[in-house]
């Protein structure tokens, strides 16, 4: 009989055991989960107030700078070409920052899909190289584009994934680069296709990451000071956007840990397969359609 009342308290023992670990480790997860509420809820009022400084600042100085083009005399032409190209320069950084707003929000929000096409990896890097050659020239810095020996003699370069979004992790890593590099320095830019999986290295000459900050700037969770923290550096949400962008097209991000100055950001993307092809016929089935 005590044999029997013993097993009983041991099982007993064992399942309290059991529900106290468990118990727990359901402590600790709701622990987590309220960390990164707080965290969410604290970079949501940063980042609100971030937007407002990047959206309202712009388009006052558009405002204030093309009443000033209105109130020019007839040779003032010299001045009129100077107040053009800070209005370019203040609808340059509007228009890069919205697409990336714009591009967190539904990222947030859940709503962001995958549009496969065939991408030509030449004239992707032409558009890009285009967009940015006003900023480099003002801060005197070349970019370098080069692509592997294994496909440089391919033409095109044709690469299945989806091309907005790798456009827009290319862009806010060249951005960065041009931000945190001196003038007369060296952006470059290597892709390297091989086995189905596309590698870009964005590296500069710059200021670098520190190594204790190097593990979390992709993290929209993590604040590391006040320049990382604001979108108008760079680090922070554009860095978070190709975190987020990367993990959906199934890559990974990475730093190259080895670079003593500057930083270099590697990109490994698998290529999509069958879901560029439903596009194109989808695409071609409309257009035939329509010329009926």
């Amino acid at each position: 009989m005590n044999s029997i009342i013993e097993k009983e308290m041991k099982k007993c023992q064992q399942q309290i055991l059991h529900l106290e670990k468990e118990n727990e480790e359901l402590v600790k997860s709701l622990y987590d989960v309220n960390e990164k509420l707080r965290n969410s809820e604290r970079l949501k009022g940063h980042f609100i107030s971030n937007i407002t400084n990047e959206i309202v600042n712009p388009f006052t100085s558009v405002l204030a700078l093309a009443q000033s083009i209105k109130q020019l005399n007839e040779g003032d032409i010299s001045k009129a070409h100077h107040m053009a190209e800070l209005i370019f320069e203040e609808a340059f950084h509007l228009d890069f920052q919205l697409k990336n707003i714009f591009a967190a929000a539904l990222i947030e929000a859940g709503k962001e899909e995958i549009k496969c096409t065939a991408i030509d990896i030449n004239e992707l890097s032409n558009v890009v190289a285009s967009y940015f050659k006003p900023l480099l020239d003002k801060s005197r810095i070349k970019l370098s584009i080069r692509v592997s020996a294994a496909i440089i003699n391919e033409d095109p370069v044709l690469f299945i994934s989806d091309r907005d979004k790798l456009e827009l992790i290319l862009k806010n890593l060249i951005s960065n680069s041009i931000k945190y590099s001196p003038v007369d320095s060296l952006i470059e830019v290597e892709y390297m296709l091989s086995k189905g999986e596309l590698q870009i290295e964005v590296s500069d000459h710059g200021k670098g990451i520190n190594p204790e900050d190097r593990k979390i700037i992709f993290d929209r969770f993590k604040q590391l000071d006040e320049k990382i923290n604001s979108i108008n550096t760079g680090h922070g949400l554009g860095l978070s956007i190709v975190q987020s962008y990367t993990d959906m097209l199934g890559g990974k991000v990475s730093l190259d840990t080895n670079t003593e100055l500057g930083t270099a950001v590697i990109i490994n993307i698998p290529e999509s397969s069958g879901e560029g092809e439903w596009d194109d016929l989808e695409n071609f089935l409309l257009d035939s359609e329509a010329s009926y």
